[in-house]
């Protein structure tokens, strides 16, 4: 196997017990997407949904995250590249809220709740003790972020305006219950933001598979589409209003280097020297921005 990811993640393979079926439509069936070492990606034939199968439990995934926002930290590029997608981020939520009582699930140091701004009244949520610490030293909004998994939170229902989950789905373990909880605390019309998750439906995700620089096992375990998270979230009475796929726009972005990439990697593929190929760059619709709107009453399924 080739390595393209920097890590050593067979440490955590024997903690792969968690199986599931598929979370979209209920498909008991499965073909093999893509592998890396012990780990398998699978797909739904009957409506695409791709997710790890089996995924690490929870002792594997508090072992492997126990010190996520020092590695984070660590890495002062990608800190300063984030800096810059918040305001990408926080321009296509504010064409649909401008203000209002807004919770951040996974919210790390708080750092998109900071890009915000004070015309909302920020909450935040995190399971990392250390992120949340940062949050509240660090931030006048500090109070109110708590460490805790949403679906232990204490919100009174219907009490935001707007949920944000930015580059969290595809992390959670369990993204029925904590869709569920966040659409309860949703107040009608409220907006439901999802935000920096990879889109399985791209280009560069079909052409390179385990080498796409969204694939990770470990970190992210369920991997959408625009369509299959729709289908998804319509469950809990969250509609699609909008959608974007950044890009261009982002500090990720070089489009010579990143189309000459793509180029060589469909040559190699077509040659079958696609092993000569490594990790994906970024390349047009491997991101995806989404807004829902919660539109009716949510009938709880998980309590």
């Amino acid at each position: 196997m080739q390595h393209v990811i920097d890590e050593d993640l067979e440490r955590y393979s024997k903690y792969l017990t968690r199986y599931r079926t598929c979370i979209v439509c209920g498909g008991g069936g499965n073909t093999t997407w893509a592998r890396y070492g012990s780990y398998t990606a699978v797909k739904c034939p009957e409506c695409g949904f791709i997710w790890i199968n089996p995924f690490l439990n929870s002792k594997g995934l508090d072992e492997y995250y126990q010190d996520y926002i020092g590695m984070r930290f660590r890495d002062k590029v990608k800190t300063d590249q984030r800096a810059v997608q918040y305001e990408i981020d926080k321009a296509f939520l504010k064409l649909f809220a401008l203000s209002g009582r807004v919770l951040d699930v996974g919210c790390s140091g708080g750092f998109f709740l900071a890009a915000l701004g004070e015309s909302f009244h920020r909450f935040g949520i995190d399971i990392d003790a250390q992120a949340v610490k940062y949050a509240r030293e660090n931030y006048a909004f500090g109070p109110n972020v708590t460490c805790e998994a949403l679906e232990d939170s204490k919100y009174a229902d219907g009490s935001f305006d707007v949920i944000i989950m930015r580059g969290v789905v595809e992390h959670l373990p369990d993204p029925e219950k904590a869709v569920e909880k966040a659409a309860v605390l949703l107040k009608h019309g409220g907006i439901f933001f999802v935000a920096a998750t990879p889109d399985v439906s791209s280009f560069c995700a079909d052409l390179y598979r385990e080498k796409w620089n969204q694939f990770h096992p470990v970190r992210h375990l369920t991997y959408f589409s625009l369509e299959t998270l729709s289908r998804f979230l319509k469950r809990w009475r969250l509609d699609y209003i909008a959608h974007q796929h950044p890009y261009l726009e982002t500090p990720y972005a070089d489009l010579e280097l990143d189309y000459m990439a793509v180029r060589q990697a469909c040559v190699a593929k077509a040659a079958g020297h696609f092993d000569t190929i490594g990790r994906s760059r970024a390349f047009w619709g491997n991101m995806l921005n989404c807004v829902f709107r919660k539109t009716g009453e949510v009938h709880k399924l998980y309590g």
